[in-house]
Formats: C-alpha cells, structure tokens, sequence
C-alpha cells in the first residue's frame, strides 16, 4: 500500500471542505497510512504531516506551525484522551476516521459496495494489496459487488482451489488435511460455497461452518454413501449427522439432501484413493447394524455390496444358472469394480460360460445330421468360443484368489460338454476318415489346389501371403483376429460374406495333428507318407530343409516364384520378409510364426500366457506390407492344440501325448479312440487318438496336440483384409437382450375385414424422460404444447431437484448450447401460462444451475 497515504489524506481534505491557508486536520490512523509523506501540496498552501503518539507533542507541532496547515494521524487512544480545546480548534472539531470502503475504493481503484459485514471489512482491509494484484488480472469491473468481493477474498485468502475444483475434490481435501482458518475466514468460505458450487456448495458449508467440522465432512461420505441405497425409505439412522443438514430454509429439502450427499460421496471416493478404505469400511459397519443384508446388496458404492453380489453370481453359475449381461453390467457400473478387476475378469468369463452351458442343444448344436461338416462348422461358430471362453476364466483365475471352487465347476460342466461334441466328431472320422477329411471341408494339403488356385484363375499375376501360426487352435485365432480387427489405424480381419456373416473356411488339419505330417501336408500339397517325426527332432533337424524342400516340390505352384521363411529367417525382426513381400518379382511368400507353438510346447503350465498380435515378432507388420503391397493374405495354421487341464488328466507313459500305437490285442487309454487312417497318417499300423480335452501320455506341458479332438483337427483358415471384422460371436457370448434382435418380415396373407381393436394406452418408455411427464404439474392443453425435449427436461429437473446445463446436456445426449436455447422457448411457455416450474442461478464458473420448485401462478 506503499504511496495510498496521501492519496487517502487527500480523501479527508475533500471531507472537511478541502484543503485550506491555516488550520490544522485530526486524521485517526488506521489502514493504508502506514507510510506518511512529510508534506502535501495543495492548490491552498502546503500541509505539514506528522504522526503525533502524545498531547504534548501534538500542542509543539501545533505551536511550531503558528497557523499554518497541518495534519495531525494520531492513534485511537490518543484520539479518545485528546482535551476539548484541541477539539474545538481543530477542523470540523472532530477526529476523522477513513472508513473500509474508502480504503478499498483507492487501493482497488475502483467502487465497493456491499462491504459492510464486520468479518468482510476485517479480511478486506488485511488481504487488500492481495486483492488489488488478484483485481489487475481480470477486466476491471465498473463496481466491485459483495459477490466479487466475497470471490476475490476467497482467492486471497484460502486459494483459487475453493473456487475452480469440484465439490468433491474439496472434500476429499478437507478430509485428508481439515482446514485450519481464523472465525472470519471460516465465515467467508461457509458463505461463499453455495454461491460457488450449488447445492453441493450448501451441504459443505453445512459442514466445514461447525465446531465439528472433521465428524461433519467424515460423515458426508459414509452417510452419503449409504444414502444411495436403492429405498424409499431409509431409516433416521442411516442419515446420521445428515439429518441436521436437512433445512428447507435453506434451500436443502430432505429428498434434496439425500440426492446430493450421494452424488458427493459418489465422486468423492476415487479422489480419496487408500484413505477410502477406512470410511467404506465405516459405512459398511452403519449399513450392518441399521439395514438388512438385501438392502445393503443394492449398494453401487460399497464394496460389500460388490463382493456380495458377485459372490452370489459365482455360486449360481456353479448351480447351473445364467448370469445375464445385466448382472455383470451392474458388476461394471460398481464404484468397487476399478478396485476389483481382477474378480470382475472372473465374473465375465464365467457369465460367458454359464450362458454356453445352459444354451438349449439345438442352438448349440443345430438341427440335421451330425455330418463331419456339421461339426466343424458348429465348432467354429460355438464351441471355439466356449474354449475361448475358457481360456479367459483360466487367465482370470491366475489373477485372483476369489471364487475358484466355483469356477473349478463350471469349468468342469464345460469340459464335459465339450467332451461330447468332440466323441461325437471322432466317431463320426473313424466311421469314414478319408470321406470326412474330404466332404465339403478345406483338408490342409488342398489349401493350395481349392483355396489359392482360385485366384490365379481370377487374376494370374496375383501376389499370395500364406501365414502359417504353428499350433495355432481356433480359439487362439479368434482372439488374435478380435485384436487384430480394433487396430485403430490399419484394422485387419475377416470380409463378411454373401449372407453377411464373419466366420473363418472350415478346414482340418491331418491325423496325426503333429507338426512334421501337419506342417508337410501344407506346403508338399499332399499327404506325405514319411515317417511321423518327434516334435524337438523335426524343430532342431528338419523343420528348415524339409519345409522349403516340399515347398518348392508344390505341383500346384507351378513355375511361380516362390519364398518360405521359417523362424530362423525372421530374427532380424522380419525386415527381410517385409523387403521380399514388396517385391512384386516373388509371387508365392509363406512364413511360419512359432510363437503359439513355442509356448504350448514348453512345460510352463503355471502361467496364464496369453498370446497377442504384438508378441509375435513380424506378424502384423508382415500382414500390413503385403495387403498394401496388394497381395492376398491368407492365414492359417498347421494343426491346433488342446490345453493342459491338471496333472488327473494322464492316463499313461507314452512318447507321444496325444496318439499311441497299437499293438494287435491293445485297447486304446482311456480317451483316445482308433480311428484307422488307412494310410493317410505316416506308416500302416493301429493308431488311437485321444479326444478327449487335457488327456494326455507322458510328461505334462501346456498344449497338447496330434489327437482328433475339433480344438486340435480344426485349424484357421480365412482370407485377411485391410478394415476387415472380427469372427461373428454366438448369442450367448453376449447373452439375451445385450443386443436387439431384428425379426424378419413376413408377408401374411390378406385378413378378412374386422373391426378395428381398440386402441391400448401406449407403452411408457423406459430412456425416455418425456413419456413420464404426465406426473408434472401442467394443465393437459400446456403440457400437449410442450415439445418432447421440453418435457424431458422438466422431467430430469423434477426428478433430481436440481441440475447443471453440462449436466442436463450429457443425459439429453444435446450440445450445450442446444439447453439453453430450449429453455428460452420453454419459459416463454410456462410465462405465458402463468406457471413457474423452476429458477436459475449463474454459478461463478458462468454454467447455469437448474431447481425445480414446482408449478407457481
């Protein structure tokens, strides 16, 4: 305030008729005369100033003068002891006092009103040099109101935080370190909240303006949080210390409380972070003691409720029941469920299977003959989404400790069908295998003769990319192609086809599924008939030359240019396979990615490894080269795998887990079925093959394969393309009612003439807020002039007491903007009715808060 004392003594000449030749001026000294001039120029002399501490000093200035102009700042108590003669001698006879508002006026630089409030003068005059650099920030306003000032005081004194964060974050705040302010502060900030922030701004000036202002924050949160228990009718003690801050008075009605305490303990939680613990815990303790255990379960707050329900869910998935899609999007909407996501994971993937399980066999399986075909097809549009699904759960169980007995046993329903359809499809091979390797199914060595053929036939110089994922089972594709179609940028999958559906080619892989007859088959575009080779022989020995070998040996390739690139090739992170498919010079490129195959044959079974599109080092940037160097893709695998389950699953000694050898008078073990492939499957001899899910010989590892069971026969086969979709999921991957089922039309035929039904009273809608206006206080004839907008806003407004323009926006799903011209219209309505139905205010940030109050002449 450095400079304003003469600025303010200038103020007191005005006062007592301006300045003067002789005579002296009493001035009480007081704010913003801290640094005296020792003389002032006036247009009628000059004034000497002191400031005076005695009566004897102040009579030795005087005396000194000999009538020339003085004034004299002298103290309060000096002022209150001066004798009359001083008094009667002195200028308007009398002790003159600046008052607040002067002060602020000459230091703000401009008007204020409204500063009369003792505890407003009080911080004013404190924080006024804050306030005058806070004031040159802004446009400088014509008048500084209480409302500014009150604002500005805010800012100085407690921080810009009470006026720009939300309610909640002032209240996760507060609760992590409680306010320490003087009477006069607490004040302003008690009066200033509901001005700032609506009616969450009144329920915490409610409670930060009481003695007991921790116990009054504490409860906002536990009693807020029990207040959004789905009842009517919650009991005295449940509100707790809410019950003194119902005061319609004051603009906070019981139901007005109650919604706004559960919004701002709602939003108040997650800023709290581990400090929440301790009162969800406290609100869990309340709701036990005053509220039954079915109402507390309603809870979409405390994480009791969220554990109980999801408790319940995992206890009737194992009783055989359904959890709908409406249960496990209750689970998701939980305020615990970003705490829980692990347990959430549980829960998803088992709802999935519990839909599987108890999906009717006809929609499981389909009607008509349980053809090799039928199979296939049925297991690539369900049964690989139940291992999937499968999948899921075993990767979710990895990650949490709850609810394992019970997914143990759906787990182990699941297996059981599963089972069934896979006895079903390797007794339909051993009643014919060479006829079912052939019907109407795409066998791995006709890949190029029926699936890439048909292209050159089409276009000859067309460039093919073959991608071979070794081991790669149905299940595992399907999750690589999701990924793979939500790539933001380059989205890669399946083209629907001409019934617009989004399945793979159904294909099989031949007995036995392991890599050296799989993999030969593939690429010789034959079935070979050399010795069946072990897994770690043929990938240390004889991958890389026998491979390229029966490439080049390809009859159907003809005299095309052709490229194999195995996973020696490609530890140059697939840099030269990217080069070779951007070469238009090689027309056929194939390569073989390892990582499924590498991953099921190691003997980790204590890991949860999901496979990604990303982990394969080269495979999506390889499929991006070739689609936009214009080739066609096609990938597809050698053979699939069928997972490790548990150890109760070996059923013998065996060098191979999934086949056996036959002596004349052996029986094949249990879950494996003989199945003669009359030379089609390395040399003569009795073969059993396991088909049954997990069952395996020999040592334990985390897939197995060379069985018949679908999950190992029925391998991916799909052209990829650029903006392509994921495969079509079953309706119970989703369940009943998680999307809308389009009927199709049918014509009937004529009716006979009758008369017309009567008209029934229309459905009310259940997202639309318009169909409920009939419970608003409107005459009919208005309220059938009101646009369905309008009524959906009265009726949003009616419904939650109160509501912010953003606020009204999101639920109307309309621009901001688009609000506040409807409420224009509709209050010209209601004003031309005579009826007011709501106010609004202007909140500091400039967004306008909503009240119903019902109708009003």
């Amino acid at each position: 305030m450095k400079g304003s004392s003469q600025l303010l003594l200038r103020r007191v000449l005005e006062r007592v008729g301006g300045s003067a030749e002789a005579g002296y001026v009493l001035v009480l000294d007081g704010e913003g005369l801290e640094d005296l001039p020792a003389q002032m120029l006036t247009p009628h002399g000059t004034y000497s100033v002191h400031r005076l501490t005695s009566e004897i000093r102040l009579r030795h200035v005087l005396w000194q003068a000999q009538g020339a102009p003085v004034i004299a700042v002298i103290p309060g108590t000096l002022a209150g002891k001066l004798p009359p003669d001083l008094f009667r001698r002195a200028r308007d006879r009398r002790v003159h006092a600046l008052a607040p508002n002067d002060v602020l006026e000459l230091m703000l630089g401009v008007r204020v009103v409204g500063a009369d409030a003792p505890h407003l003068q009080a911080l004013a005059l404190e924080h006024v040099e804050r306030m005058s650099q806070a004031l040159s920030r802004r446009t400088l306003p014509t008048v500084v109101d209480r409302r500014l000032l009150t604002e500005l005081l805010v800012d100085v004194s407690v921080g810009e935080g009470v006026r720009t964060q939300t309610p909640a974050a002032l209240l996760a705040a507060w609760l992590a370190d409680p306010p320490v302010w003087t009477e006069n502060v607490r004040r302003l900030v008690v009066e200033a909240l509901p001005t700032l922030h609506g009616d969450e701004g009144r329920l915490l000036a409610w409670a930060i303006g009481h003695e007991a202002a921790r116990e009054r924050l504490r409860a906002l949160v536990i009693h807020g949080v029990l207040l959004t228990l789905d009842s009517d009718d919650l009991p005295p003690d449940v509100w707790g210390e809410l019950n003194s801050a119902v005061d319609p008075d004051r603009g906070l009605a019981r139901g007005l409380v109650r919604w706004t305490a559960g919004r701002l303990a709602e939003a108040t939680l997650p800023l709290l972070g581990d400090a929440a613990s301790a009162l969800l815990t406290e609100a869990e303790r309340v709701g036990r003691k005053k509220l039954g255990a079915a109402l507390l379960a309603t809870s979409r707050v405390l994480p009791l409720a969220f554990h109980d329900r999801c408790f319940a869910l995992a206890k009737a998935a194992a009783e055989g029941k359904e959890i709908t899609p409406a249960e496990i999007e209750w689970l998701r909407s939980h305020r615990a469920a970003g705490m829980h996501k692990a347990e959430l994971a549980v829960l998803e993937a088992l709802g999935r299977l519990s839909r599987y399980l108890t999906s009717t066999p006809e929609s499981r399986l389909g009607p008509g003959p349980q053809t090799v075909i039928a199979r296939v097809k049925r297991y690539q549009r369900n049964g690989a989404f139940a291992d999937l699904a499968v999948a899921q759960l075993r990767h979710a169980m990895a990650g949490s400790s709850r609810y394992l007995a019970e997914s143990k046993r759906v787990l182990e329903r699941v297996r059981e069908r599963r089972d069934q359809d896979n006895l079903g499809f390797a007794q339909a091979l051993a009643n014919e295998y060479e006829v079912a390797l052939h019907a109407d199914v795409t066998p791995l060595h006709r890949l190029w003769r029926n699936v890439v053929a048909p292209i050159w036939q089409q276009k000859d110089t067309a460039g093919v990319y073959v991608v071979v994922l070794d081991g790669c089972s149905y299940p595992v594709f399907l999750d690589l192609l999701y990924e793979l179609a939500q790539h933001p940028a380059t989205p890669i999958g399946i083209a629907p086809d001409a019934d617009g559906r989004v399945v793979g080619m159904p294909a099989l892989a031949p007995l036995p599924t392991v890599t050296s007859h799989a993999r030969g088959a593939l690429f010789l575009g034959e079935l070979p008939q050399d010795p069946l080779v072990a897994e770690t022989v043929f990938r240390d020995q004889q991958e890389a030359r026998t491979d390229k070998a029966r490439l080049n040996q390809n009859a159907v390739l003809g005299t095309r240019t052709r490229e194999l690139f195995l996973k020696g090739d490609l530890t140059d992170g697939g840099q030269r396979l990217i080069e070779t498919l951007r070469d238009t010079r090689v027309q056929v490129v194939a390569a073989v990615f390892n990582a499924v195959d590498d991953q099921i044959g190691s003997s980790n079974t204590g890991a949860a490894v999901r496979i990604s599109p990303s982990s394969i080092v080269g495979f999506r940037p390889s499929l991006e080269a070739a689609l936009h160097a214009g080739r066609r893709v096609l990938l597809t695998a050698d053979h699939g795998h069928s997972p490790f389950v548990d150890n109760s699953l070996r059923v013998g000694d065996g060098p191979t887990p999934r086949y056996q050898a036959l002596a004349a008078d052996a029986r094949p073990a249990d879950g494996f079925l003989e199945i003669d492939v009359r030379g089609l499957g390395g040399p003569p001899g009795r073969r059993a093959f396991a088909w049954k899910s997990g069952a395996y010989l020999g040592g334990q590892q985390v897939g197995f394969h060379g069985g018949c069971s679908l999950e190992e026969m029925v391998v991916p086969m799909a052209w990829l393309e650029v903006r392509g979709l994921q495969a079509d999921e079953p309706a119970w991957w989703y369940g009943a009612g998680a999307l809308p089922v389009v009927e199709p039309v049918r014509r009937a035929p004529d009716p006979t003439p009758t008369p017309p039904p009567p008209v029934a009273a229309p459905q009310l809608q259940l997202f639309d807020p318009s169909g409920r206006a009939d419970a608003l206080a409107i005459p009919p004839e208005l309220l059938a002039k009101l646009a369905t907008d309008e009524r959906s806003f009265l009726v949003l407004l009616k419904e939650n007491g109160s509501l912010k323009t953003t606020e009204i926006a999101t639920r109307m799903s309309k621009p901001v903007s688009r609000v506040n011209g409807l409420v224009v219209q509709l209050r010209r309505k209601l004003h031309g009715a005579g009826i007011e139905l709501f106010t609004s205010e202007t909140l500091p940030s400039g967004e306008t808060l909503f009240r119903y109050q019902g109708g009003s002449t």
